[in-house]
């Protein structure tokens, strides 16, 4: 990029980067979002046991695991040097007692991967057409909603999203230049990205467009093209063992965590048929993130850039591919869309682009600089007004709302049931009960202080989507017994109660045996979270 778009580029990327710490330590010491900690204990087990297997392969997340393992290690030494614990063991303490110790870390370092992201797609939006298009990417990707909220959350998606922009700039090169040295950096992007997150093979993709690219450039090339298409079929999955080795050596374990991962029905993100996932994606992600116009321009972008090979075969292939790949499942995940993103920005740039060229050569007399100004203020102020909003909110969670009204109105002497991970509940007084699936519910102090892997946690687990009360055994509910009960999940299934009648019927059955003193619901732009019950139950009722 040429260096008089350094400055413009590097104040996008500031920008960015402040949107992305704000409120990037919501909920802490409490975790909302479950995941961050099944990621983080497979890093931290690499390191209380020496070993560079994660136990875990859903994601895989390898990559992520990886990178969250070696800023475990800095965040020990960074404490150690200021003398907040002493030894490993004190170490492993505070972050059992505190787990925002390495959450954090590990969020600032997602955000990081999050602008990072906006940088290449800059870069591959100047590759495409020209600096404009990508300063104009950046900016729009800068303030996305979605992509803010999902750079604050210890994920392997953002991660894996960098690595796809990488194999996507190496694809380009292929299209043009076709050296050799650009299959195997294409191989060793897509191998990090495949370690990272499992759908990003899509991008095989575009490297398969691009050489077709290339082809066409140099019909004579034929032979050499083919030939170098089989070196990167053949090295990326070399590189994918010897960037993760224990997918192929646990391989057990790999299998079973892809058939936990492959769920018929989870609660909250059922969808629907094929037309009707792509209909929700458009409707609820994408237009979150870029607004109704955003997406009109995007489609506009793509129109404009039909003739452009390049463009084709890099962006649209991929945008196509992905798409398609999400909206073929059974589930809806908004953190799906978010490969699409970069893509969409492109294009809505190139339209962006070309509408200022059409314009400005139309009226010449009108100040270009004042009327690009209004428009784009037109288009990002709702979406960076969006992004604020919900960092508010999620300052102001119904989950610590929950643990505000517990401190204020439960007796230290009282039993509470929690349902969600609530890290800062118990920082007070009070004894837990917490579902653990097949072990029915556990006292969690003691599982912390037993610093329990999250081997033991998917061994209870089984192959349910969802560990709370309404998936416990039906024998063991009655060890669930506790004064009140704050339940996160109970409102979900009751508005999906159609698709999980008994776990529904569980809920009703026990909070019929008590009294509803509390409901906490989100509200948009001021509180964001699940709807929490907090049910009170009599002395003699308080068993389910």
């Amino acid at each position: 990029m040429p260096r008089k778009t350094w400055y413009p580029l590097g104040l996008i990327l500031l920008a960015a980067f402040a949107l992305r710490l704000y409120a990037i330590n919501f909920g802490l010491p409490g975790l909302n979002d479950p995941d961050e900690l099944m990621f983080e204990l497979g890093a931290f087990r690499m390191l209380r046991t020496a070993t560079l297997n994660p136990g875990w392969f859903g994601h895989p997340a390898t990559v992520t695991m990886y990178a969250l393992a070696v800023l475990d290690v800095v965040t020990f030494i960074a404490g150690w040097i200021g003398g907040k614990w002493a030894s490993v063991g004190a170490f492993s303490t505070a972050v059992y007692h505190d787990p925002g110790i390495l959450i954090l870390p590990g969020r600032v370092m997602i955000a990081l991967c999050g602008v990072a992201t906006i940088a290449m797609t800059a870069r591959l939006g100047q590759r495409l057409a020209n600096v404009r298009v990508g300063l104009l990417a950046a900016t729009l990707l800068a303030v996305n909603p979605v992509h803010i909220t999902f750079s604050q959350i210890v994920r392997s998606d953002m991660m894996g999203c960098v690595f796809m922009l990488g194999g996507l700039l190496a694809a380009l090169r292929i299209a043009r230049e076709n050296q050799r040295r650009d299959y195997v950096a294409a191989a060793l992007w897509l191998a990090l990205a495949v370690a990272t997150k499992w759908p990003f093979a899509i991008i095989a993709l575009p490297v398969v467009g691009a050489a077709a690219c290339a082809w066409r450039r140099q019909r004579a090339a034929g032979t050499a093209i083919l030939s170098r298409l089989a070196l990167f079929g053949l090295l990326a999955p070399c590189f994918v063992v010897a960037i993760a080795p224990y997918l192929v050596i646990d391989w057990q374990t790999v299998v079973q965590n892809l058939h936990g991962e492959d769920q018929a029905w989870h609660l909250g993100a059922n969808g629907g048929s094929f037309l009707q996932n792509v209909a929700w994606y458009l409707t609820t992600p994408l237009r979150k993130a870029m607004g109704l116009f955003g997406l009109l321009l995007a489609a506009s972008g793509m129109y404009l850039a039909r003739r452009d090979r390049d463009v084709m075969m890099i962006v649209g292939l991929t945008l196509i591919g992905f798409f398609a790949l999400i909206s073929s499942q059974n589930l809806v995940w908004e953190r799906w869309a978010l490969p699409l993103m970069p893509l969409l920005a492109i294009l809505a740039a190139i339209t962006l682009d070309r509408t200022w060229s059409v314009f400005a050569a139309r009226f010449p007399q009108v100040p270009m600089a004042i009327a690009a100004s209004c428009a784009m203020l037109a288009l990002l102020a709702p979406l960076a007004a969006t992004a604020i909003a919900q960092g508010y909110a999620r300052l102001h969670d119904t989950r610590q709302q929950a643990t505000a009204w517990v401190r204020t109105n439960v007796p230290a002497v009282r039993s509470i049931f929690a349902e969600h991970f609530a890290f800062d509940m118990l920082q007070g007084p009070w004894r837990f009960r917490f579902p653990m699936g097949d072990n029915g519910c556990v006292d969690p102090r003691t599982f912390l202080a037993e610093r329990k892997g999250y081997g033991s946690i998917q061994s209870a687990r089984g192959s349910r989507s969802n560990v709370d009360f309404g998936t416990l055994p039906p024998e063991m509910r009655q060890t669930c017994h506790a004064d009140y009960a704050v339940l996160s999940q109970y409102p979900r299934y009751r508005d999906e109660r159609r698709l999980f009648p008994d776990a529904y019927a569980a809920y009703r059955t026990w909070i019929a045996q008590g009294r509803i003193v509390a409901v906490f619901r989100p509200e948009q732009g001021k509180r964001s979270g699940p709807e929490i019950v907090i049910v009170r139950f009599p002395e003699e009722a308080a068993r389910p």
